[in-house]
Formats: C-alpha cells, sequence, structure tokens
C-alpha cells in the first residue's frame, strides 16, 4: 500500500513538474517572439530605400511604384497557400519559414541592379510577409492559450508591434550611415542579417498548437463573406470607406518623403535618422490619440481636426524650402494621418457581430490594398512630373474628404 501511494505520488509529482516546465516554455514564447519582431522589422534598407532603386537600381520613380503594386498583388496571391502551411504544419514553421524567404530576397534584391531581378525579390518578400501576417498572430494568441492568459493578448500583441517600429527606429539610421560611407547595395545586402537572426530564434519557438487544422483558412472565401458584410452594414461602409481614403492618401508620405529630402538638399547621411523619428512619432499619437478624443470630447469633431491637418501639411510641404518645417510638416502627416485609423476602431468594432469580426476586418484591410495598388503607379507619374504637385493633389483631396464626409459623432 504504501508502495502504491509513492508510485502515485511521485506520478502526481512528475506530472506536475512538466506541466509547469511546458509553462514557462511557452511562457518564453512571448520574449522570443518580441526579439523575432525586432530582427524581422530591421530593414537597414527603409531610410533611403527610394535612393536604393533610383541611384543604385537605376530605375525610375513610376517603376518603383509598379513594383509596390506588384508586391501588394502577390501577397494577395500567397496568403492562401501560406494560411495552409500555417494550418497544417503549424504556426513555428511558418515564422521559420517568412524569415528564411525575406532573408534569401535580400540576396537576391542586392544581387544585380535590375527590375526584373527586384520584381523576384518582391515576389519572394511577399511570400515572407504572407507567411507570417497570419501566422504570428495565431501563433501568440495560441501560446496565450495554453498558459490560460489570453486577456493579455491585446496587451502583448500591442507591445510586439512597438518591437517592429523599435527595429525600423535602429535600422534606418544605420542603413543611411552604410549608403553614405560605403555604398546602397550593402544597405540592402545588410538586411539579410537581421532577417537570419529572426529565422534563429523561432528555430526556438515551443509549437503552441498541438492539434493542427486539417484545412486551409480558405481566405478567399473569408474575403468574400467580409465583402458581403461590409456591403450590407451602412455605417460599416461609411467608416471603412472614410478610413481607407485617407490612410491611403497618408501613406504616400513614406515614398515620397526621400523624394522631397533629395530636393530640399538634405544629405542622405540623414535619410534614416528622419525615418526614425517619423516612426517614433507615429509611435507617440498612437497613445496620445485616446487622450485627444477626450479633449474635443466628440469623436466627430476630432476626426476632421486630424484629418485636416493632415491635408494642410501637405500642401505646406509644396511651398516650404526651409528644411526643419519640412521635416515637422512630415511629422504631422505621420502622427495625425497615420494614427486616424485609432479613431474608427470602435466604431467599426461595434458594428461587427463577434463572429464575423475577423472577416469584416480581413475584407477591409484587402480593401485598402487595392486601392494602394490601384493608386501607386498614379502617384508614381504624377510625381516624376512634378513631386509638388503631388502633395497639393495629396492635402486638397484629404481637405475635400473631411469636408465630405457623413460620418456622425454617433457613429463613432
Amino acid at each position: 500500500m504504501n508502495n502504491l501511494e509513492s508510485k502515485n505520488g511521485k506520478g502526481y509529482f512528475q506530472h506536475a513538474m512538466e506541466k509547469k516546465v511546458n509553462e514557462i516554455d511557452y511562457s518564453r514564447n512571448v520574449l522570443k517572439f518580441y526579439l523575432f519582431n525586432l530582427f524581422i522589422s530591421m530593414h537597414t534598407v527603409s531610410g533611403v530605400l527610394v535612393p536604393f532603386f533610383m541611384q543604385w537600381g537605376q530605375i525610375t520613380f513610376v517603376e518603383i511604384m509598379f513594383l509596390q503594386s506588384y508586391f501588394m498583388f502577390m501577397i494577395f496571391v500567397f496568403e492562401v497557400p501560406s494560411g495552409a502551411i500555417a494550418d497544417f504544419l503549424g504556426r513555428k514553421l511558418a515564422m521559420i519559414l517568412s524569415a528564411l524567404v525575406t532573408a534569401l530576397a535580400t540576396l537576391v534584391y542586392s544581387s544585380i541592379p535590375n527590375i526584373f531581378i527586384f520584381a523576384i525579390g518582391e515576389t519572394l518578400w511577399a511570400l515572407g510577409a504572407a507567411l507570417s501576417s497570419g501566422a504570428n498572430e495565431a501563433f501568440i494568441y495560441d501560446t496565450l492559450k495554453k498558459i490560460n492568459k489570453k486577456e493579455r493578448f491585446s496587451k502583448i500583441w500591442g507591445r510586439a508591434n512597438s518591437m517592429s517600429i523599435i527595429g525600423i527606429m535602429i535600422s534606418g539610421p544605420i542603413g543611411s550611415m552604410i549608403a553614405e560611407y560605403i555604398s546602397l547595395q550593402l544597405t540592402m545586402t545588410f538586411c539579410f542579417f537581421p532577417m537570419m537572426m529572426a529565422a534563429i530564434v523561432s528555430f526556438t519557438f515551443k509549437e503552441p498548437n498541438s492539434d493542427l487544422a486539417k484545412e486551409s483558412k480558405r481566405y478567399l472565401n473569408i474575403l468574400k463573406e467580409g465583402f458581403v458584410q461590409l456591403r450590407k452594414n451602412k455605417i460599416i461602409k461609411l467608416l471603412a470607406i472614410d478610413m481607407i481614403s485617407v490612410n491611403v492618401l497618408a501613406f504616400f508620405i513614406i515614398w515620397t518623403y526621400q523624394l522631397y529630402l533629395e530636393a530640399l538638399n538634405v544629405p542622405m547621411v540623414y535619410f534614416g535618422f528622419i525615418l526614425a523619428m517619423m516612426t517614433f512619432t507615429e509611435m507617440v499619437f498612437f497613445n496620445l490619440v485616446p487622450k485627444f478624443m477626450k479633449w474635443f470630447k466628440k469623436g466627430k469633431r476630432y476626426l476632421t481636426f486630424s484629418t485636416m491637418i493632415t491635408g494642410i501639411a501637405f500642401i505646406f510641404m509644396s511651398f516650404t524650402m526651409i528644411v526643419p518645417i519640412s521635416i515637422i510638416l512630415i511629422m504631422i502627416i505621420m502622427g495625425f494621418g497615420f494614427s486616424r485609423r485609432l479613431i474608427f476602431a470602435e466604431g467599426i468594432n461595434k458594428e461587427i457581430e463577434s463572429e464575423n469580426r475577423a472577416t469584416v476586418l480581413s475584407a477591409i484591410s484587402m480593401l485598402g490594398g487595392i486601392i494602394q495598388a490601384i493608386m501607386n503607379p498614379f502617384i508614381g507619374i504624377m510625381a516624376t512630373w512634378n513631386l509638388y504637385t503631388v502633395f497639393i493633389f495629396l492635402g486638397t483631396t484629404i481637405i475635400v474628404i473631411a469636408f465630405l464626409t457623413p460620418i456622425k459623432n454617433k457613429h463613432l
């Protein structure tokens, strides 16, 4: 009897210890994921991307914009097979492949200055982005589910996104110094190293989903259902159209600010530092928006203000040649323009039924990508003709949207 009790006691103790070890391993996933996000976002080329393409790559700005449209199209193409990989083989493998494929893309990109080689690089980079886009969120959610901490998802996901921003802030200045003192080509080549670090970190993940689903995510069906919901719900449609339209227009600051700095004769070595300031401004505003909403008391009032000031900043950029003022205007667009989508978050989410949330949000995201892809070549052609005309067009259009929006306080 004593021996039996001893064995049972030992078995219980061993089971408890194994459970504790598993919980520790899963908890470490979170810290490792922070590192993964930090490394995977360290694009040393980001601060000098336009000079990389135009000076080393010898392609035009219009061709750059066509490449970006192609990139967005390829992400859409790869969403279905990459989702199946995450479902069939695991989130961990999807993220390992994402880092490795992106690392390969950087080597392809920096091999030969040729637009067809760049297209291959974009294809690989799109595959890498698609592999991680669904897997990373599922990886964290499943990890927290394993340790009974699902309620912490939003907080941890926010921290992970902050790590991505920190990665950009670190790599941008490094890249611009590499461009200035070594070569533009190496700004892309050096991206290989943080991508490989991300791959190494992902190899140490503990797969949280032991019961892998044996079916794909049916991404096309998800989008179809999402667009049906958008069409049926008038309020969601109004909010989505307003949010997407200004987001797409404001996003062009990312692709035009380096051309603008070149026109102002700002040395390339400062480009990455300005990018770091831009990402820092974006991060600060994301935390300030809730306070701004309280100060303005009415959501519609702050929405109009943030939209107007974004448009006015674009127009002022077309008239000023004073570098400090120009940089301030860029920061205003990054702050108010990029954080603007937070104003819509509550309004959109309260209109979506819980079971349809993923489908509707996926459809909204895809709609924004489609509009961006369509507008890229148009903005590229206009910028080649006259960059300052682009700023006037973007600013004027944003201001018109601010005046014509049918959104009311009750919608937000």
